[in-house]
This record gives structure tokens, sequence and C-alpha cells, in this order.
């Protein structure tokens, strides 16, 4: 069994009045890629801060390959930050820059050559030693800054954000590179971004905060087919949510009232009357022309009122005949739009593919 690099036992932070991180427990494993994932105010930067020793826990303990560290600050951590801003010295080259670290434990010159030099290669920067910041691109200035931290050997890498000054296309790139370099060095990087698609091409696992509190935690295919709670469901990637009452239960489904027409889920502990919601991701939902009438089948009746190209993908918003809009993402060319304007269709999807959440 792997071993846990980070631990972080019922930590709670809080400024004045407002607990900004709120009993959080989390385990991080030995080698693993962590994505803490939220929105801007989540929790998620403080957290990253309170492992790096920055801000001190108001409650809770952190443990670092098994010894405990909250109250010890960050210097005396064997831990390394890459921030957005790179950080890089702008009077130093790179090779110095790179360097630092080890200069100022004082390490043999001969030494640090051989260390700075393999770092280089390693983040595909070699020749560039005697340039300045200045003279490099923001991706190649981030590799730098991720040379930099790696150079000391750290148990983890903690990334704050790192990418997210970079274009769309260096950022995707950037992803990658990431990654692989993770995976090759097998060193623990804890990661926070907002950015869904980031964290799902990136992680191991996922952790999703919200309002100081991580909501669920679980690899990208969990996080995004079974999200445990709406806010899940709805920030993560794009679903549509319906919300209505059980009506019926039958063995191995239930039948959900949504304003006077009821779908089929799973019928997973529910009980009659109670209140859940559905997500259904838009890739999961077909346009056809007939009803079908299957138990393991949802259909709903509407009517296409628009269509938006994006490239692969044809966007449908369609309105239901109880007054609902429901996105639809097909490859694009698969449905004739013109065939169906102003006529009526059926959305259908199997029930295994509507995830059902009591909150």
């Amino acid at each position: 069994m792997t071993a846990n690099m980070v631990e972080l036992k019922n930590i709670t932070k809080q400024f004045g009045d407002t607990k900004v991180v709120q009993n959080v427990s989390l385990d991080v494993r030995e080698g693993e890629f962590l994505t803490l994932l939220g929105p801007s105010g989540c929790g998620k930067t403080t957290t990253l801060r309170m492992i790096a020793g920055f801000e001190q826990p108001t409650e809770g303990n952190i443990l670092l390959d098994g010894k405990r560290v909250d109250g010890t600050p960050a210097n005396k951590r064997n831990v390394n930050t890459v921030f957005q801003s790179y950080a890089l010295f702008p009077h130093m080259n790179i090779y110095d820059n790179v360097a630092f670290g080890l200069k100022m434990r004082r390490v043999d010159k001969n030494v640090i050559k051989e260390k700075v030099t393999k770092m280089l290669e390693l983040v595909r920067l070699q020749g560039y030693e005697n340039r300045t910041p200045a003279q490099l691109s923001g991706g190649q200035k981030q590799r730098i800054a991720i040379a930099r931290a790696l150079i000391n050997n750290p148990k983890v890498i903690l990334l704050d954000e790192p990418l997210g000054a970079l274009d769309l296309k260096l950022r995707k790139q950037m992803q990658v590179e990431l990654k692989h370099l993770q995976q090759q060095l097998k060193i623990t990087f804890i990661y926070v971004t907002h950015d869904q698609e980031e964290a799902l091409t990136m992680s191991d696992r996922i952790a999703v905060m919200n309002n100081g509190f991580v909501e669920q935690i679980g690899n990208p295919v969990e996080i995004y087919e079974k999200p445990q709670t709406k806010f899940v469901a709805d920030f993560i990637g794009e679903t549509n949510l319906f919300e209505g009452n059980i009506t019926t239960l039958k063995d191995q489904f239930a039948l959900l009232n949504l304003g006077g027409r009821e779908i089929q889920v799973k019928n997973e502990g529910l009980q009659i009357g109670e209140k859940v919601y559905v997500t259904i991701r838009p890739e999961r939902i077909n346009i056809v022309a007939n009803e079908i009438n299957e138990p393991s089948i949802v259909t709903l009746k509407g009517r296409i009122k628009e269509m938006i190209y994006v490239g692969s993908v044809s966007k449908m918003v369609v309105l239901l005949d109880n007054g609902k809009e429901v996105v639809v993402n097909e490859q694009a060319g698969k449905t004739q739009v013109s065939d169906y304007i102003n006529k009526d269709i059926y959305l259908t999807w199997g029930i295994e593919h509507g995830v059902v959440m009591k909150e």
C-alpha cells in the first residue's frame, strides 16, 4: 500500500470571524498528483498555503511524511512552491535562478553545476543558462520556476495555479508536460486550480472544494461521472440538472415527477415523496424522432430551440414541453437540425447515465 505523504486532519483556518477552511481532512499519497479544485474564495489556496507553512491552521494538524509540521516554519518543511507569477529573480540569469536554493545551502559548486544541468535538461531548456528571465517566454519561465522548485529534491511540490497566466494553447501543452514530468520524477504534486478541464487532464485524484469544505474526493472519472452533490455536478463540466419528487418505487428504478412529467431514475435507497436532483451530461443525451417506451430509457418530448456550432461538437438547446431548457452535445453533423425545426423531437438517455443526488 502506498504511504500518505501529506495528511490534513480536521484543518480549520479562520481570519477574524470568517472560516475560510472548515474541518478539512485529506490524505495525499506518495507520488500522487492531487488537485484542489474550486471557485475563487473556496479555500483551496489557503489550504495549500497551510501545507507550505505560509499560514498556520487555527485548528487541526498537518503531517508531512508521517511527522507533524503545523507550527513549523515554511523554510523548515521539505516542500517547495511554484506560483503563477513565476517569482524568478530578474537580475539573475537562468543558471543562478535554478541554483539559488543550493547556493543558499552552500552546496559544492561542482555538485550545483551537475544538478542545474540535469534540471535544465529535464525541463528541456539546456543552453538557456546565460539568459535572463526577461528573455524567456511565459512557458519557459514557468519551466524554470519548476526546475528551481525541483532541484532541492523536496518530498512535495505545491503548485498555486502555475499555468493561469499562459495563453490557452500553451497552457494545454504545459498541462501535458507537467503531468509527464511528475510521472517521471514520482514526486508528490499538490496542484491548485479553478479550471475543471485542467484538473481532469492532469490529476490522479481531485478534491473539489466549496465554501471552505471538501465536497468530494475522487479520480477524474468518479468526479465527472458520479458527482455526489449538486455543486460538484454543476461545477465540473457542463450538465443538465433536474429537480423533482419520487412518486413510485420499483425494483431497480423509481419515477421522478418533473412538473407533471415522470422520468425513470435508478432506485438507490430512495423513498416516495423524497425530493431529489438528477444530473445528466449533455453528451449522454440523444435526439430521436420517435418516443421510446422502455423502462431503462428516459424519454422527454421537446423542440430544438437553437443550435450552436463549436467545431467538432454541436450544442443543441432543446425546449421541453414543460418549459425547461436542456443542452445536448452531439458530434457536429450527426443531427440535421433543419429536419427538426418546428417539429417535436424526443430526448433519450439510459437511466444508468442519470446520477441521482439528494442535495
